[in-house]
C-alpha cells in the first residue's frame, strides 16, 4: 500500500497549494475514492461545475506522478487533497483492478455489454465507435480522414463557457494524438498524418475562441507539427506527401497571420530538410500568394510580408539572380537583405539611398550590415543626422558603441554625455566615468555632471552617485533635498533605506533618524503587514542606540511609542513577536 507523509505532499505541491488542499480535505471535497495498486484515484469538487478527475501514483513513499483535469494539471491543491485523504482516511479507498487487467478478464460479450452501458450513461461516447484504432487490421485499411476529423471536432462540441475550458479540449485532443503517435510507431505514416492534420485543422478553426493562457492548445498544434514533420520522410506516396506539406503550410500561415505565436517555428526547417524540389516549388507559390494578401494594419501587413519573404529568400537563394533577389526583397520589405545584397554587389550609393528611407528601428538593424561590409562611414553619417531629429535613444547608443569599437574614446564620451543629458542615471554616470578615466579628464567631467544634476534638481540621481562613490555626507545632503520633493519617500523608498544602511557605520545618528521616520510612517498605515515592517526598522534603531551607548534613550522612545498606540493591538502584538520588549 502506498506510504506517504505530510511533508512529502507539501514538498510536491508547494506551500500555497498545500494550504488550500487542507481546506479541501476538511470540507470533504474528495469523493469516489479508489485504489488500483500504487495508484490513487478520485473525483474532486472545485471551482467548476463538474468535478476534476485526480490520480496519483505513490511508490516507495514518493509521488511518482500525478494527473488532474484542472488547468494546473499535476502539482495542484486537488492532488494534494487526494493525497491527504489517503494519508488520513485510507479505509475510504476501495481497492479496484487496474483498468487493463479488468478489461482483459472480460469476455467479448461482457465487453460489448460494458461499452453499451457506458454509452447509455454518456451518449457522446458513441462517437468513439467510429474511431479507427491503431491495430494491425486498421493499418491495412485505407486512411479515413473524415473519421479523425469527426473525433477532433467532437472535442469542441460541448465546451463549457468557463476559464480553462481549453485545457479540457486539449486533454481530449492529446488522447487522439496518442493514437496518431501509435500509428506512426507502426510505420503507418499516412494514418498518423491524417490524425495530426485532423487535429491541427480543428484547433486552428476554433483557436480564436479561446484565450489559451496555459498554452494547452498551442502545445497540441506543436505536437501536430512535430508528428507531420516525422511522417513526411516516412512516405514516398506523392499524394500523401502533398497532403502533409499542405497541412504544415496551413499551420504556418495561420500562425503568421495570427501574429506569430510560435506554433509553427519548426515548419520552415522541416520543409527544408524533407521536402522534395517540386514540393518546395509549391510552397514558394503559396508564400507568394500569401504575401500579396494585405490584411490588418500597415505594420502587421509589413511584418507578415517580411516573414513570408524571409522564408521565400531561403527557399530560392540558389535560384534567383541578383535582380530577381533584389526585387523580392523590395516586394517583401526585407530591407536588411536588400542592403546586404546591394553592398555585396558594391552598389554602396544605392544601399545608402535605401537606408535613408528606412524607419529608425530598420536603420539600426541596417547599420550592422554596413559595418560588416566595411562601409561604416555612410551609415554613421546617416545616423548622426537622425540623432538630431529623432527621440530614439538607441541611435545615440549605437553611435557611442561604434566610437568605442573603433577606438574613438572622445567620440564615445561625447555621445554618452548626450545620452546622460536626455536621461540621467547612475548607470550612464558610471559609463561616462569609465570613458573619461581613459582620457584622464574625469575630474573636470565629473564636476560638470554634478553641476548639471544640481541645476536640474535630480537629487535622487545625485544620491545614487554619492552612494556609489561612498561619499556618505554628500549622499545624506542630497537625500534631504530629495525628500522635500513631492512623493519622494514613496518613489525612492529603497534608495532612502540604502542610504540609511550605508550611513550606519560612520553616521549612525543620521541612519537612526531615517529608520525612525520609516517606522512611524509604516505605523500610520494601520495594517499588520506595515506593523511588521515598522518592527524591522525599530530593530535597527535599537541596535544603533545600543551601539551609541544610549540604550536608555531607546527604552524611553519605545515606552512612549507603546503609550501613544496602546489601542493598536496588532502593533503591540508585532512588537512583542519581534522581541523589541
Amino acid at each position: 500500500m502506498p506510504q506517504l507523509t505530510v511533508e512529502t505532499i507539501r514538498r510536491y505541491v508547494g506551500d500555497t497549494s498545500f494550504q488550500r488542499a487542507e481546506k479541501y480535505f476538511e470540507q470533504n471535497m474528495i469523493m469516489h475514492t479508489r485504489r488500483a495498486g500504487d495508484t490513487l484515484k478520485a473525483d474532486c469538487h472545485g471551482s467548476r461545475s463538474t468535478p476534476y478527475r485526480v490520480s496519483a501514483t505513490v511508490t516507495n513513499g514518493k509521488i511518482a506522478n500525478a494527473i488532474c483535469s484542472c488547468p494546473v494539471g499535476a502539482q495542484c491543491k486537488h492532488i494534494a487533497a487526494l493525497l491527504l485523504t489517503w494519508l488520513h482516511r485510507p479505509e475510504e479507498f476501495v481497492a479496484v483492478e487496474e483498468t487493463h487487467a479488468a478489461l482483459e478478464r472480460r469476455s467479448k460479450a461482457e465487453l460489448i455489454a460494458l461499452v453499451e452501458q457506458m454509452i447509455t450513461r454518456d451518449p457522446g461516447l458513441e462517437l468513439l465507435l467510429d474511431l479507427p484504432l491503431p491495430t494491425d487490421d486498421a493499418v491495412s485499411r485505407a486512411v479515413n480522414l473524415y473519421a479523425f476529423q469527426r473525433q477532433a471536432a467532437a472535442a469542441f462540441d460541448h465546451v463549457a463557457d468557463e476559464w480553462g475550458a481549453e485545457d479540457d479540449v486539449a486533454r481530449e485532443l492529446d488522447a487522439l494524438l496518442d493514437i496518431g503517435d501509435q500509428y506512426r510507431a507502426k510505420g503507418a505514416a499516412a494514418h498518423a498524418a491524417a490524425v495530426y492534420q485532423a487535429v491541427s485543422d480543428e484547433v486552428l478553426k476554433h483557436y480564436e475562441e479561446f484565450q489559451d493562457e496555459s498554452g494547452a492548445l498551442g502545445s497540441v498544434v506543436q505536437h501536430c507539427v512535430t508528428g507531420l514533420g516525422e511522417c513526411l520522410p516516412a512516405t514516398t506516396v506523392v499524394a500523401e506527401r502533398e497532403q502533409i506539406v499542405h497541412a504544415l503550410f496551413d499551420i504556418y500561415q495561420f500562425d503568421i497571420r495570427f501574429g506569430g505565436m510560435g506554433l509553427s517555428d519548426d515548419v520552415p526547417d522541416l520543409i527544408a530538410q524533407h521536402a522534395q524540389p517540386s514540393e518546395r516549388k509549391q510552397v514558394v507559390a503559396w508564400l507568394r500568394a500569401a504575401m500579396k494578401q494585405g490584411d490588418g494594419g500597415e505594420w502587421s501587413s509589413n511584418w507578415r510580408r517580411e516573414t513570408f519573404g524571409e522564408w521565400l529568400l531561403k527557399l530560392q537563394k540558389d535560384e534567383l539572380d541578383d535582380d530577381a533577389y533584389l526585387k523580392l526583397c523590395r516586394e517583401s520589405h526585407r530591407l536588411n537583405d536588400l542592403v546586404d545584397r546591394l553592398l555585396a554587389l558594391g552598389r554602396v550609393g544605392e544601399a545608402t539611398r535605401e537606408a535613408t528611407q528606412a524607419e529608425e528601428h530598420e536603420l539600426l538593424e541596417m547599420a550592422d550590415v554596413f559595418v560588416r561590409h566595411g562601409q561604416a562611414q555612410p551609415i554613421e553619417q546617416l545616423l548622426m543626422q537622425r540623432a538630431h531629429s529623432s527621440d530614439d535613444e538607441r541611435i545615440m547608443q549605437w553611435l557611442q558603441q561604434h566610437c568605442e569599437d573603433t577606438g574613438d574614446t572622445a567620440g564615445a564620451l561625447d555621445w554618452a554625455h548626450k545620452l546622460f543629458d536626455k536621461h540621467a542615471s547612475l548607470e550612464r554616470y558610471v559609463e561616462m566615468r569609465s570613458l573619461a578615466q581613459r582620457l584622464n579628464n574625469w575630474q573636470s567631467v565629473r564636476a560638470e555632471l554634478l553641476k548639471e544634476l544640481e541645476a536640474d534638481k535630480l537629487w535622487h540621481v545625485l544620491t545614487e552617485i554619492y552612494l556609489d562613490e561612498h561619499e556618505i555626507d554628500a549622499a545624506l545632503r542630497s537625500l534631504r533635498k530629495m525628500q522635500t520633493g513631492a512623493m519622494g519617500n514613496v518613489l525612492y523608498r529603497d534608495l532612502v533605506l540604502d542610504v540609511a544602511q550605508a550611513a550606519e557605520a560612520t553616521h549612525p545618528r543620521d541612519a537612526l533618524q531615517i529608520y525612525l521616520r520609516r517606522a512611524e510612517r509604516a505605523i500610520d498605515e494601520r495594517n499588520r503587514s506595515a506593523y511588521q515592517q515598522a518592527c524591522q526598522y525599530l530593530l535597527r534603531v535599537r541596535e544603533l542606540y545600543t551601539r551609541l551607548g544610549e540604550a536608555h534613550v531607546w527604552q524611553q522612545y519605545l515606552s512612549k511609542l507603546q503609550s501613544q498606540h496602546k489601542t493598536l493591538r496588532a502593533l503591540n502584538d508585532e512588537i512583542a513577536k519581534a522581541g523589541l520588549v
